[in-house]
């Protein structure tokens, strides 16, 4: 072989595990949720930094973490589990949307999730923001680099049953995130 295709076939081996390499965020099934205090922009917290694992205890509930998404799939993922809220009412599954934000972004970060929360199809959804470098961020294991744009934290009883990264507010990706809710709401 030549040191040219030497070189090329080494290339190749080094970009395979870059693509083969799953998006890694939050806390992953069986782990444990832990307190956490955002600002509470709208929802059954609003106003306030109170804790929403603490707040509804053993309740079925989903997290989503947003790390500058498109505002759009925002949207559609807060649409969907506010149908979620409608549909298992009777078992009170709650939902939260935090935006994770810095000094830079705040403001827009704010305005973003309070228009957001704004659209009849979000309501009830717990929407909130929260400093990137908050101790919390790290403590759900969040993934803040800019190829993970959300991360989705489905549980039950404190106890994490599935995790998703970077959910398209499509068919496809509402249909699992629909999944895991109600595997947790039985």
């Amino acid at each position: 072989m030549t040191r040219s295709s030497l070189a090329g076939i080494a290339l190749v081996a080094l970009a395979i595990p870059a693509f083969a390499a799953p998006l890694n965020s939050g806390l992953k099934s069986g782990q444990r949720v832990s307190p956490f205090h955002p600002k509470h922009l709208a929802g059954p917290l609003a106003g306030t930094t109170g804790c929403f694992p603490c707040t509804f205890q053993d309740r079925p509930q989903a997290q989503v973490w947003v790390n500058g998404d498109d505002p759009k799939n925002v949207v559609a993922i807060a649409s969907t589990l506010s149908k979620a809220m409608q549909t298992y009412k009777g078992k009170e599954f709650k939902a939260l949307v935090v935006a994770l934000t810095d000094k830079s972004n705040a403001k827009a970060t704010e305005a973003m999730i309070q228009s957001a929360a704004k659209l009849p199809s979000t309501q009830g959804v717990g929407m909130a923001v929260l400093d990137k470098d908050a101790d919390y961020v790290e403590n759900y294991n969040i993934n803040t680099s800019s190829d993970i744009k959300n991360t989705v934290i489905v549980y039950k009883n404190w106890t994490v049953a599935q995790n998703f990264v970077n959910v398209k507010g499509d068919a496809a990706g509402l249909a699992e995130l629909n999944k895991a809710i109600a595997s947790i709401a039985k």
